[in-house]
């Protein structure tokens, strides 16, 4: 069945922009978004986790051929809008997303903690294999040791939307996401007073899943250099896995929602990866190396700096000599009292 476009979301590095090869289809995709707009008054957002600056250069060869969202989120949550004047941010929900991410960064700090307490703690068989304030990954002895950990997180996860959790065969991520696309394209789509069925939106990596899971927007495709979570989370929702990639892909998805064309099923060859968790990094012990080398030369000038400081401070040729030659003093000092206890 045809479907009414609104609003249109599209994530940007990897879904609306993949290479210069699509140069061609941007005219293409231009004519579809001005055709949405005549028929249904539709407007169009790009979604990135860019800042505006680097999403406004990265942007610049679509803009030449005049293609131009009406919305912006940036940085995955910051909303701006364009004007005769530019783009604006939209104020009061940017201000309020700032004291967000302020809040929940505290709260994941004091959750990891208790989270690994909880997961690791006097457990046998397990391994932090990464541990930082915005993170946490552990390494079990068994998968089934790994899906209980999971689920037990889970629960916990009830109270901390804002965390994401991963696991991938023996591995479980706890990482922190404390601004997501999802909830800048709901309150856009609240803003406009466009209906959650009438939200199309597009994406292809793991920071586009919360914009994707069928709660925001009612219409949701992935291009097929999706990731597989991307992939599998679309096929459940019911929405559209394109068998093009990229910015071809996109137009693919438009067009089929327009014609009631959906495909809901995984491109032949998907499969999920080994693992989504990045490895500990290696300890080098050239590194060390290096870092003792730069200590030895700071303390070598810092040395011979004194030195010669203090070869004028002897003859009252600087200013504040006398504060200059008071570590010496009381030095000579320690040592003539240690040799006469002696």
């Amino acid at each position: 069945m045809p479907a009414t476009i609104g609003l249109l979301a599209t994530d940007l590095d990897g879904t609306l922009i993949g290479s210069a090869n699509e140069l061609p289809l941007y005219l293409t995709f231009h004519d579809r978004i001005e055709h949405l707009r005549a028929a249904n008054g539709a407007q169009w957002a790009a979604c990135t986790g860019r800042t505006f600056r680097s999403f406004w250069e990265f942007f610049m060869p679509m803009r030449r051929y005049g293609v131009v969202p009406d919305y912006v989120i940036i940085r995955h949550a910051f909303i701006y809008r364009l004007t005769v004047l530019g783009y604006v941010p939209h104020v009061s929900w940017n201000v309020g997303t700032l004291f967000r991410i302020w809040r929940e960064t505290k709260e994941t700090s004091a959750a990891i903690h208790a989270w690994h307490s909880t997961v690791v703690g006097g457990a046998i068989g397990v391994r932090t294999i990464a541990r930082t304030s915005a993170r946490l990954a552990v390494r079990f002895d068994s998968e089934e040791a790994a899906e209980v950990a999971e689920d037990m997180l889970r629960l916990r996860q009830r109270e901390h939307k804002h965390m994401q959790i991963i696991r991938s065969k023996n591995q479980v991520e706890v990482r922190m996401v404390p601004a997501t696309k999802g909830t800048a394209l709901a309150e856009l789509a609240h803003h406009l007073k466009v209906p959650t069925d009438q939200v199309l939106a597009i994406g292809n990596g793991h920071n586009d899943l919360s914009m994707l899971d069928g709660t925001v927007a009612g219409m949701v495709g992935c291009p097929n250099n999706s990731v597989f979570d991307v992939m599998t989370l679309v096929c459940d929702v019911g929405g559209h896995v394109a068998s093009h990639p990229s910015l071809s892909g996109v137009i693919e998805i438009v067009d089929a929602f327009i014609s009631g064309d959906v495909s809901s099923e995984l491109p032949d060859g998907a499969a999920a990866p080994e693992s989504r968790i990045r490895p500990a990094k290696k300890h080098d012990p050239k590194s060390g190396k290096r870092a003792g080398l730069r200590r030895s030369r700071i303390l070598i000038i810092t040395s011979i700096t004194y030195a010669a400081l203090l070869a004028f401070a002897s003859f009252d040729a600087i200013p504040l000599s006398g504060l200059i030659r008071r570590p010496l003093e009381l030095l000579v000092d320690a040592v003539v009292k240690l040799v006469s206890f002696l």
